[in-house]
C-alpha cells in the first residue's frame, strides 16, 4: 500500500525504522492531507429494534448456578512465560501481568479465543474470554471461558470452558444429535462486555446476544455425551461433554449499517456498548470502517436513541481507513483500537493499538503483539487487557510457534 508523506523529518525517520514506537510517549504518524473529521455524531439510519427476550425455554424444570459455583477443572500459567509466545512485543515498561492456557488450549485447532471481559464477585476477580469452534468442531459453536485471576483466591489461575446455547434449534445437522430446548450458538464472538452480571456478546450480523451469568445450567457428561446436544425426551441435558451451558436469555437486532458488529466493549462511564467495524485487504480497501455508541442504561437496557458514530483515521492504510480493528475500548472522547494487518511491521508484529480522538487526522500508535484481538478496560487496577489468538500450524505468520496468550498494560501509558 501506499504510504503517505509525514509531516517532519523526524516522523520519515521512524517510518524508515519500521514505525519504532516509544514505550510511553509514543510515536504520532501524522499526515499533511489528512483532513480532521467531527467529533461522534448522531448515527443516521441506525435502528435498535427492541429487545427481543428468548429466555421462555428456561423458565421452568432447570436449576441454575452463578460464576461462584462453577468447579473450574483446568490451570492456567502466571509468571512472565507470555513474554514468549511469538509476536509478543510490548515493552517492559508497560506490561501489568500476563496469563497463558495450558497446552492443550494454547494449542487448539478446534477452537480460537476472540472476545474478553470481566467482574468481580465476592471478592474474586474473574476473566471471560469467548471462543468459536473450528474443523472438525465448528457444530459446537461457541462457547465463554470463565478464569479466576485474584492471587489471593484459592482457585487462581483455574478456568472452566462453557458453552453457549440458544434456543433455535436448526432443522437438519451434520456431526452430532441435536436433541429439543436448546441448540450450539453459531457465533465468532469478536467481542463481549459485562455489566451487572449480563454478558453482552457481539453478533456479527445480528447484533448483540445476552446471556445471564446467573443462569448457568449444569449438564450430562462422559464420552458418550461427546456428540449430543439439547434436552432429550427423558429430560437429560447435554452439551457436547461439557459440565455447564450458558444459555442465550435475549438479543438486539440492530439495523441499517452498523454491521459487521466485529467486537464490542463497555465505555469507561458505562452508559454504552461502543462496537467497531472489521474490514481488511484490497477487497475492501475502499470500505470506510466506523465505530458505533450504543447507550445503555442501568438495568441493561439498549434503547433506539442517543446512538453516534465516529469515523476513526488511521494512516497506515490507503485512505487514511481504520481497517483491521479486532477490539475496541472508549473512555471520553478518545477510542483504543486493537489493529490488525498494517502493511508495515512494528517489532514483530503487523498489529497495532491505535488511540484515535474524535475530529483528528490520524491515530497515535503503538506497538502491539501479534495476532492480538479485543480490548477489556478493568478500572480498578487501570489495566487494559487483551488477548492474542493464533495456534500453532495455523497458517498464519507464527508458523508452528505458540502465539496465544492473555495479556494485560499499564493503561497510564498508553493515554
Amino acid at each position: 500500500m501506499k504510504i503517505n508523506f509525514w509531516l517532519t523529518s523526524l516522523a520519515a525517520g521512524i517510518l524508515l525504522a519500521g514505525c519504532t514506537e516509544s514505550v510511553v510517549k509514543p510515536t504520532i504518524e501524522s499526515d499533511t492531507n489528512a483532513v480532521g473529521v467531527a467529533a461522534a455524531i448522531p448515527a443516521t439510519g441506525i435502528t435498535v429494534a427492541a429487545y427481543k427476550d428468548t429466555g421462555g425455554y428456561i423458565s421452568s424444570g432447570f436449576s441454575f448456578l452463578n460464576p461462584t459455583q462453577v468447579d473450574k477443572n483446568r490451570q492456567a500459567v502466571g509468571g512472565s512465560s507470555y513474554t514468549e509466545v511469538y509476536g509478543f512485543n510490548i515493552p517492559e515498561e508497560n506490561r501489568a501481568r500476563g496469563i497463558r492456557w495450558n497446552s492443550d488450549d494454547e494449542t487448539t485447532s478446534l477452537w480460537r479465543p476472540q472476545g474478553i471481559s470481566g467482574f468481580t464477585k465476592n471478592g474474586v476477580r474473574y476473566l471471560l474470554i469467548t471462543w468459536y469452534a473450528m474443523n472438525s468442531a465448528e457444530f459446537k459453536g461457541s462457547r465463554i471461558t470463565l478464569m479466576d485471576i485474584s492471587p489471593s483466591s484459592a482457585t487462581y489461575l483455574t478456568y472452566r470452558h462453557i458453552l453457549l446455547v440458544q434456543p433455535t434449534i436448526p432443522a437438519t445437522v451434520s456431526g452430532y444429535t441435536q436433541y429439543s430446548t436448546y441448540a450450539p450458538l453459531d457465533i465468532h464472538g469478536g467481542g463481549i462486555a459485562c455489566l451487572n452480571d449480563k454478558l453482552y456478546i457481539a453478533s456479527t450480523n445480528l447484533g448483540v446476544r445476552i446471556f445471564d451469568l446467573n443462569k448457568i445450567i449444569e449438564v450430562a457428561t462422559g464420552d458418550d455425551t461427546d456428540t449430543k446436544c439439547g434436552k432429550d425426551a427423558s429430560g437429560k441435558l447435554y452439551g457436547f461433554n461439557y459440565r455447564y451451558i450458558l444459555p442465550q436469555v435475549g438479543y438486539y437486532d440492530i439495523n441499517g449499517g452498523a454491521d459487521p458488529f466485529s467486537s464490542l466493549q463497555l465505555n469507561a462511564e458505562g452508559n454504552a456498548i461502543w462496537t467497531c467495524q472489521y474490514y481488511a485487504g484490497s477487497a475492501d480497501a475502499s470500505i470506510v470502517p466506523k465505530i458505533f455508541g450504543f447507550p445503555i442504561s442501568s438495568d441493561g437496557t439498549v434503547p433506539n436513541s442517543g446512538i453516534q458514530s465516529v469515523t476513526p483515521k488511521n494512516s497506515l492504510f490507503d485512505g487514511d481507513h481504520a481497517h483491521g480493528m479486532q477490539g475496541i475500548f472508549r473512555k471520553g472522547s478518545n477510542t483504543w483500537l486493537s489493529c490488525s494487518g498494517s502493511p508495515t511491521e512494528s517489532y514483530g508484529s503487523k498489529a497495532r493499538l491505535a488511540r484515535y480522538t474524535d475530529g483528528d487526522a490520524n491515530t497515535v500508535r503503538y506497538r502491539w503483539p501479534y495476532g492480538a484481538e479485543a480490548l477489556y478496560y478493568e478500572p480498578t487496577y487501570d489495566y487494559l487487557w487483551s488477548l492474542t489468538e493464533f495456534e500453532p500450524n495455523a497458517g498464519a505468520a507464527n508458523g508452528s510457534a505458540v502465539n496465544r496468550c492473555i495479556f494485560a498494560v499499564l493503561f497510564a501509558n498508553y493515554q
